[in-house]
């Protein structure tokens, strides 16, 4: 994938047996392709180096009904073409995209599933070999947030975090949970980011939790907020709630305004953050409503943004917040926006 490639996932709420994913240049605005995801489709598991992709997909013996099978079919990005298929437990999460559902560790040697069926259990991918490794249950715990190329945690539904480990082989083990880390009234939303270092989890009134993952249990580091104190009626929320640019430092948290219990109501701006410092440094108003967010992590950023809905992706200049070109026509239940990773991406 060139800096500048995007996908962008359309979970096909109008047709679910063919989700799809659609591969977009951002300089041109140009399509380059497209996967089928199969039924519920979800995100994909992109190799580091850019080269090669894995798609999770369900599949039923009778079109919409039978015998389950869900498999791992890789690709290349080169041709797009359907190579080898490693079978899953027929038990992976089916519903809104998450890109916490479905990561690959960084290093690019394990590819991990979220499964719920509603018990909750991991797979295992061995993303070289293209081959499962096995099924692991996580007690309760859900999601999957990658901080090394052996570690992870979950999110437990207590508000504490369950970390675990990989060996060499991809066999997973759990540790001991955490301690509960969030507010019952004010919990993190699932829609974490990673720094590259550390984890931020959001709350519905605007809190920003930042996780310290350098001991054996994760623990809450600082806790910062979004708003200002004359800024109460605006939230964070949407589907994919932010995204994070490593080398610039940047935090870009899509807000709305709204009362309690609008988590999830699409964002009119993006406001831009030094993450390191808790402080806001610009305000972006947006070309339209968006539910998902994401940035290039090159030197020339650009910010992606679609609406659950609507056919377009926008594209803006991440430092200016210009509006550079709207892409049309595509698919009408876009959701999740996954661009060229970093060497290291979960």
């Amino acid at each position: 994938m060139q800096p500048h490639w995007v996908w962008l996932n359309d979970v096909s709420f109008d047709r679910m047996l063919d989700g799809r994913a659609y591969l977009i240049d951002g300089d041109s605005g140009r399509m380059l392709g497209m996967v089928s995801g199969g039924y519920g489709h979800g995100t994909l598991l992109i190799a580091p180096d850019g080269k090669k992709f894995a798609v999770i997909s369900s599949h039923f013996s009778r079109g919409t009904r039978g015998t389950r099978t869900d498999v791992a079919t890789f690709y290349k990005i080169a041709d797009l073409a359907p190579g080898a298929e490693a079978v899953l437990p027929p038990k992976r999460y089916n519903g809104m995209p998450f890109i916490s559902a479905a990561p690959v560790m960084p290093g690019g040697r394990f590819g991990l599933v979220y499964n719920f069926t509603p018990e909750q259990s991991v797979t295992v991918l061995d993303m070289a070999a293209q081959k499962t490794v096995g099924e692991y249950a996580t007690a309760g715990c859900s999601l999957i947030y990658p901080t090394s190329a052996s570690e992870l945690f979950l999110i437990c539904s207590d508000g504490s975090l369950l970390p675990a480990t990989l060996d060499s082989t991809g066999q997973l083990k759990l540790g001991k949970p955490t301690r509960k880390l969030f507010d019952d009234h004010d919990p993190v939303t699932e829609k974490g980011v990673w720094t590259g270092t550390e984890w931020l989890f959001f709350t519905p009134s605007g809190k920003v939790h930042v996780i310290d993952h350098s001991t054996a249990q994760p623990r809450l580091k600082r806790t910062w907020s979004l708003m200002g104190a004359n800024e109460g009626t605006w939230r964070p929320g949407a589907l994919q709630t932010a995204a994070y640019h490593r080398a610039k430092g940047r935090l870009y948290v899509l807000m709305h305004e709204g009362g309690p219990y609008t988590h999830k109501d699409p964002g009119t701006e993006l406001w831009v953050f030094d993450a390191a410092q808790g402080k806001r440094i610009q305000r972006i108003k947006l070309d339209g409503p968006a539910t998902a967010v994401a940035v290039s992590q090159d030197d020339r950023p650009l910010l992606y943004t679609t609406m659950f809905g609507d056919r377009d992706l926008r594209i803006y200049d991440a430092i200016a917040g210009r509006l550079l070109r709207k892409v049309e026509g595509l698919g009408p239940t876009m959701t999740v926006i996954q661009p060229a990773p970093v060497g290291d991406e979960p």
